[in-house]
């Protein structure tokens, strides 16, 4: 940190910072963990699929149709992950020769643009989404919570996206916190009850993603109104479109955090906490490291700001 900026200015730097990385590693946290659950679940169906072909004769009639979904969801919700870790294809034959400072300039200049890019490509997918969607309708127009009308089906599409948001950056903190205080309690425990624990919490985490997806399928069971729907599960087509617009904000959202970084911090980023460059060797490793084990990713980005 620049100690020789003013008070003020390090203080609302501090919290925007603090602000940004809070999002950031919500959002990185969840699409970790929704990509790790997708590849496994297609493994399993692929498997399982193959084991009955060849001994009972039939493949499993939603096999299809689920690795389908399953292959959209790793594709779109990828972009957020491939733009934090800075693994997209980049041209950087005119950044690396440019000069500090120029470079932060171009960082800020290209985050910008494809994050607006992004989030037009966002737009269409949104819209061709509402185009296969016909009069099809999963949520109900409204609830009743605490004497209060909500206009869930009806709510504006900038209300919804903000929500949905804030439901995928609470559910990455709230993998985060199991991760963290049930790694802690597993170690203080000896094998045994580790297994024990370990056993328990899967078991408990597995039903409570069971009575989740029961009761979203639930809702597809009840829709309203005309649906295209896929040809073995009865699954409404324009909800494996959705995923598409979400992707592309995702993607977007992780550019624009980088533009961010690059205005309020010294060095240069390619992301919101990889930095555009490493001073040695080590950092390199160290990083690489750290990221292989689903640490907060912040703390690297911090210490090369310092």
């Amino acid at each position: 940190m620049n100690t020789d900026q003013p008070p003020d200015t390090q203080r609302w730097r501090n919290t925007l910072k603090s602000g940004f990385a809070w999002l950031d590693d919500g959002l990185a946290w969840f699409e970790r963990s929704a990509l790790a659950t997708c590849i496994l679940a297609m493994a399993a169906i692929s498997v399982a699929n193959v084991i009955s072909r060849n001994t009972l004769g039939s493949s499993i009639q939603f096999a299809h149709d689920v690795t389908q979904i399953l292959l959209v969801i790793v594709t779109f919700m990828g972009i957020g992950i491939g733009a934090r870790e800075a693994r997209h294809i980049r041209v950087s034959a005119i950044h690396d020769l440019l000069p500090k400072t120029a470079r932060k300039v171009l960082l800020i200049i290209v985050s910008t643009t494809t994050s607006l890019l992004l989030f037009a490509l966002a737009g269409y997918g949104w819209d061709y989404a509402q185009s296969t969607r016909r009069t099809c309708r999963v949520l109900p127009e409204q609830i009743e919570l605490l004497g209060l009308a909500i206009p869930v089906g009806a709510m504006p599409v900038g209300i919804a996206l903000v929500l949905v948001l804030a439901g995928l950056v609470l559910a990455g903190h709230g993998i985060r916190l199991v991760h963290r205080h049930g790694g802690r309690l597993l170690d203080r425990r000896g094998a045994m009850a580790r297994g024990l624990l370990l056993t328990a919490a899967l078991a408990i985490g597995f039903l409570i993603a069971a009575w989740l997806f029961g009761a979203f399928l639930e809702l597809v069971a009840n829709r309203e109104g005309r649906c295209r729907v896929t040809s073995s599960t009865g699954f409404p087509v324009y909800l494996v479109h959705m995923l598409v617009p979400l992707g592309f904000t995702l993607g977007g959202i992780q550019f624009a955090l980088a533009a961010m970084r690059n205005l309020i911090s010294r060095e240069n980023y390619l992301s919101w906490y990889r930095p555009d460059e490493y001073e040695s060797s080590a950092d390199a490793a160290g990083h690489v490291a750290e990221q292989s084990g689903l640490t907060p990713p912040l703390e690297q980005g911090e210490r090369n700001d310092g």
